[in-house]
């Protein structure tokens, strides 16, 4: 008995719907990510070994010059936390212009009474303006003023100190003589480069000061 043949029929398979879902992915991913924001100050990490996963932090930068720069990641935390420096501060005075444009800043290096004039500067004047740093001296440790008050908009946030690693030991020193003597802080995290990767992945420490 002869055998039946089926007939072979090609096999199309319509993809219309399959690319609109990725284009439609894609566009969503494009429209909602974030760029990483410039640092106001580049910083070179040391390196180090170890690695915890850090979330709801302050972060304390101390550059290769010596100067302290101050960060919060969350925007609303930083409009507290100006509110509460500007209450210890009667004689600063900010527009809402001003305050504005105080939790569109990552990072920032410079005194509270310098902010009416620093932040009136258009973008681009901004980018090419020298932050000299905030005070860290023990006269005048503006510094852990801005540590003590976030800890009053958070109490569970998490303080790391992120220096460059050609920064002067003693710069480093004053930073931590500030948290612990003045405002008895004596657990923070140290940002440092993961030996072999890039500095795009940051390994962070704990450290306690006894």
């Amino acid at each position: 008995m002869p055998k039946i043949k089926v007939p072979r029929k090609s096999t199309s398979i319509d993809m219309t719907a399959m690319c609109d879902v990725s284009f439609l992915l894609l566009t969503f991913f494009m429209l909602t990510s974030k760029f990483r924001p410039a640092e106001a100050v580049p910083i070179d990490l040391p390196n180090s070994r170890s690695q915890i996963k850090l979330q709801n932090v302050m972060t304390i930068t101390v550059a290769k010059g010596g100067e302290a720069f101050f960060s919060l990641v969350e925007t609303g935390q930083r409009e507290q936390l100006l509110e509460r420096m500007l209450k210890k501060y009667p004689e600063v005075k900010l527009d809402n212009n001003q305050k504005k444009a105080f939790k569109g800043l990552d990072m920032f290096g410079f005194s509270i009474k310098q902010m009416p004039q620093v932040l009136s500067l258009n973008p681009e004047q901004y980018k090419t303006f020298k932050q000299p740093g905030i005070p860290k001296d023990s006269a005048n440790c503006e510094l852990v003023e801005w540590v003590h008050e976030a800890r009053y908009v958070d109490q569970e946030m998490k303080i790391a100190i992120k220096g460059d690693k050609d920064a002067s030991i003693k710069d480093i020193k004053q930073v931590i003589y500030g948290l612990t003597e003045l405002i008895n802080e004596h657990r923070f995290n140290l940002i440092t480069t993961l030996s072999g990767s890039s500095q795009s992945q940051p390994a962070i420490k704990e450290e306690e000061v006894k």
